[in-house]
């Protein structure tokens, strides 16, 4: 089955039966929010600095934001054309973005993942992913441990031990970002194909 597919058939598993209910991860009212049905969680950081990167059919916005304790987040934005679609798992975007192979997932809650990604020569990153449909990626990371719970609890997500050592937290905009988009990554590896369509007749 396509991914593409998979909106689809959730909704209609929804009206037969009840999919799963799914959270939201958003920016709002200078502060990062998490939402799953009543329950909500908030991290306040104020937007410092934004960045807009085109690879032809992917767009990315990339937004630093300075949190009340002084550290930065970083939360990127990468959104496709209605031609196109992510053709690898959450977990395998993160791997080739961050250019790292080795990461603990360390929550799930509706749609929204959390990992503990390891950075060579750089230490543990936090990182919160929710991927929209086909067409929408959404990630933050720079929080402490404290910081990823504060934002994971109030939605009663089951975290598992984190990893305590080592654990990146961002002071500086100039390298506060850690991804690693290129066009080899989104158009040769790929990260993004074109949707298939069906010929005219069939």
């Amino acid at each position: 089955m396509h991914r593409h597919l998979l909106p689809t058939v959730c909704a209609v598993l929804f009206l037969l039966s009840g999919c799963a209910l799914y959270a939201q991860m958003q920016m709002e009212n200078n502060a990062v929010a998490l939402s799953l049905e009543t329950a909500q969680s908030r991290l306040e950081a104020v937007p410092i600095k934004q960045k807009h990167i085109r690879f032809t059919s992917l767009y990315l916005t990339q937004t630093i934001l300075k949190t009340k304790s002084d550290n930065l987040l970083v939360y990127e934005n990468a959104e496709l054309d209605s031609n196109h679609e992510f053709r690898q798992t959450v977990a395998r975007t993160l791997d080739i973005v961050f250019e790292s192979f080795q990461k603990k997932a360390v929550a799930s809650i509706g749609g929204i993942e959390a990992y503990q990604i390891i950075l060579p020569k750089r230490g543990v990153l936090n990182v919160l992913v929710q991927e929209k449909g086909i067409f929408n990626l959404t990630l933050l990371y720079g929080m402490s441990n404290a910081q990823l719970k504060q934002m994971l609890n109030p939605l009663h997500a089951k975290i598992a031990p984190l990893i305590e050592n080592h654990v990146i937290v961002l002071h500086h905009p100039d390298d506060a970002i850690l991804t690693k988009w290129d066009v080899i990554k989104v158009r040769f590896y790929p990260l993004v194909g074109r949707i298939p369509r069906p010929f005219n007749g069939l």
